[in-house]
């Protein structure tokens, strides 16, 4: 896992940031489509204004074989330096959930840059990012949604973890490290710990004394947002309230889902900015996402449509 110690600065030009989650751009790429076009985004946004765009995971699967084309279609856009890239599940597909350095190499590789448990900061705002994956707890019985998401997610397939050897072990020395499929009670843990980051990161002052604090995640932080809950809901939702009680937020930016809605949960905007797969339905009650992945100008206020 990487901590970054320094935040990262983005160019204060415009004061513009859009945040966009699940653009699965291999989906789309297997079907002569691009994830922007699909959904009216090529023209909606303000491309050449945006001082950054943040995505909030799954770029698209299997990075080492998908993540190239992906920032090359970004590239038409807008600059890689204007990108930043917080990992979802899906970008761990074919490759491991402890090997964030080899995400990052393929980030900086394109130019952009990778934010897993690192604070942005942009003008006198900032934006704490980190995939926060689920703690399983929202039904009220973690074991139980475990058991579900262990059944019914392809997480547990598709993504490993490696296995800490010795120098030179046989698997290494095929190209292979030893590894095996990650398990719901990994996630628990990886969620304790970029929880307590962000609740470290959040307790900090503000440099600013009009300063916003933001949280972009993957996974989504209140159940308000959610939309239909069932069974397996919690494996994609947390239920945070008690950071959204004790922390000034001003806006959260989350994905994974797919549904776009939004949520006033006390005094923050909780905005779900999913484009999602293509051909997916969408319910009447989902908002346009050129309106929610907009970062609101400063001096105006976060509020959330429903």
């Amino acid at each position: 896992m990487i901590t970054f110690s320094a935040p990262l600065v983005i160019s204060h030009q415009t004061g513009k940031v859009a945040v966009l989650a699940d653009l699965h751009h291999d989906s789309y790429s297997k079907i002569g489509r691009g994830p922007f076009e699909s959904h009216g985004l090529d023209n909606g946004l303000p491309w050449a204004e945006l001082d950054a765009l943040i995505i909030a995971g799954d770029l698209a699967d299997a990075p080492f074989s998908h993540w190239p084309a992906a920032f090359a279609y970004l590239r038409r856009f807008i600059d890689p330096s204007k990108t930043i890239v917080v990992p979802g599940n899906h970008d761990y597909y074919a490759g491991y959930l402890n090997a964030d350095d080899e995400l990052e190499n393929l980030t900086t590789a394109a130019g952009a840059h990778f934010a897993q448990q690192r604070e942005i900061r942009h003008g006198d705002d900032r934006y704490f990012c980190t995939t926060l994956w689920t703690n399983f707890a929202l039904l009220g019985d973690a074991q139980a949604a475990m058991n579900v998401a262990r059944r019914h997610m392809n997480d547990y397939a598709q993504i490993s973890k490696r296995l800490k050897t010795g120098p030179l072990s046989p698997s290494e020395l095929l190209g292979r490290p030893p590894h095996v499929a990650i398990t719901p009670e990994d996630i628990l843990t990886l969620h304790k710990v970029q929880r307590q980051w962000l609740e470290d990161k959040l307790s900090e002052p503000h440099w600013a004394s009009n300063g916003r604090s933001f949280a972009v995640s993957h996974h989504g932080p209140h159940p308000d947002s959610a939309g239909q809950i069932d069974g397996l809901t919690p494996a994609f939702h947390s239920d945070l309230t008690p950071l959204f009680d004790r922390y000034r937020i001003d806006g959260w930016y989350f994905g994974h889902s797919h549904r776009r809605l939004a949520a006033q949960v006390g005094r923050t905007a909780v905005h779900n900015v999913s484009i999602g797969f293509p051909y997916e339905k969408h319910d009447p009650d989902e908002l346009p996402l050129k309106e929610l992945c907009l970062v609101p100008m400063p001096g105006t206020s976060v509020t959330s449509r429903r």
